[in-house]
């Protein structure tokens, strides 16, 4: 059995507007996972499922995109 690590990314609406810009960044591997997720009231929920590091560069670009939390 491989070593599986599961990451999920949750993107609002306005995050997604910003993930369609840089989609010509991503690998293939990367749209298709985002492409295949399932979109609910509250955002776009991914699961990425990391096996090797071929993902860590695309999940970095996914991730400077979320919006920074509120520190109010």
């Amino acid at each position: 059995m491989e070593n599986m690590l599961g990451f999920m990314i949750i993107f609002g609406k306005d995050e997604r507007a910003k993930v369609e810009e840089i989609r010509k960044e991503l690998s293939p591997d990367a749209l298709e996972t985002y492409d295949n997720a399932q979109t609910f009231h509250d955002g776009k929920w991914v699961m990425f499922e990391i096996t090797d590091d071929s993902l860590l560069g695309d999940l970095k670009k996914l991730l400077l995109i979320k919006r920074k939390p509120n520190r109010k």
